[in-house]
């Protein structure tokens, strides 16, 4: 409830970008209407602005809504560990303090970000690889792929977590919190899970409710009876119901996630045979692990 003003903001963002998304395909659409390319042009037009814009516009938000993600996780953090902001300081002030205080780190997390993903997305794929072993075994393909699926939803919020545990560990440098945080993260995995397990459930009703609840909007104000017009119908829902979920589910969960995960790991001391075996497991988590020995010891985050 403290960091609603945050989720405003970025549910605010979205709209924007949803908006911009809806003028830049109306524009897209209006110029393939008007010059009718066949053949190759045709699907080189199709790529040029649907490949090339979509690459861009993404970029373009990532990167925004990864600030305006950094400032909320930095006062999470502090609720999370400390109970409150520094006096003098509201939360939106204390956010947008912080990101600028540390800009540098911020937009040195959002490279890192990329190289945890990977880290992480490796780890994923040896242990399904583990679970593929088991194939022959009836019904256990099944399970492997939902459990797959179920990861896939916890593993989308480990950068959070690991910004967080960053930002609350100033005189470390960035490498080794990144390190400590994802080796921390599988260490508590039973906690992290039951989370998880939480977080699906809230996530498969939201998007029932909503599916069924905007439709119907949706139907009613573009669908004319058409076939197309009816699947651009039920497209802008999905699209709509994405952005609900960007803007304002994605923050509830990611608080949830935060807390869960500060909960279990801060203050913890990181399992060096954990270190170990995930340096075996993924290259680019061996290649954070050999970043943070080569960094100066005691390095700011800021500095970064």
């Amino acid at each position: 409830m403290k960091t609603i003003p945050f989720m405003l903001i970025r549910l605010a963002a979205y709209l924007v970008f949803f908006i911009g998304m809806c003028i830049y395909a109306f524009i897209v659409i209006s110029i393939l209407g008007a010059i009718r390319p066949e053949g190759f042009f045709a699907v080189l037009l199709v790529c040029l602005f649907g490949g090339g814009g979509w690459y861009i516009y993404r970029l373009l938000r990532e990167y925004i809504a990864y600030m305006i993600k950094a400032a909320h996780v930095a006062v999470i953090g502090e609720l999370a560990v400390n109970g409150n902001v520094p006096e003098g300081f509201g939360m939106y002030q204390y956010g947008v303090s912080k990101v600028k205080k540390y800009f540098a780190a911020s937009n040195a997390l959002f490279l890192l970000d990329r190289m945890m993903s990977g880290a992480v997305r490796q780890i994923q794929r040896v242990m399904g690889g583990i679970g593929a072993i088991l194939g022959f075994i009836p019904g256990m393909k099944q399970i492997v792929k939902l459990l797959n699926k179920f990861v896939d939803i916890i593993l989308n919020y480990v950068d959070e977590c690991i910004m967080a545990y960053i930002f609350l560990h100033e005189g470390q440098n960035v490498w080794k919190s990144a390190c400590d945080g994802i080796v921390l993260y599988f260490q508590n995995w039973k906690a992290i899970l039951k989370t998880g397990a939480k977080i699906l459930l809230f996530l498969v009703l939201f998007y029932v409710v909503f599916y069924l609840l905007f439709r119907g909007v949706f139907l009613g104000l573009i669908s004319n009876g058409d076939f197309a017009t009816v699947i651009i119908a039920y497209i802008m829902t999905l699209l709509f119901i994405t952005v609900l979920k960007w803007g304002v589910l994605d923050s509830i969960i990611m608080i949830n996630m935060l807390c869960g995960y500060l909960k279990v790991a801060y203050g913890a001391e990181p399992s060096y045979d954990l270190y170990g075996k995930l340096e075996g497991m993924s290259k680019k988590f061996k290649e954070m692990v050999g970043k943070s020995r080569e960094a100066a010891p005691g390095a700011e985050v800021h500095t970064a």
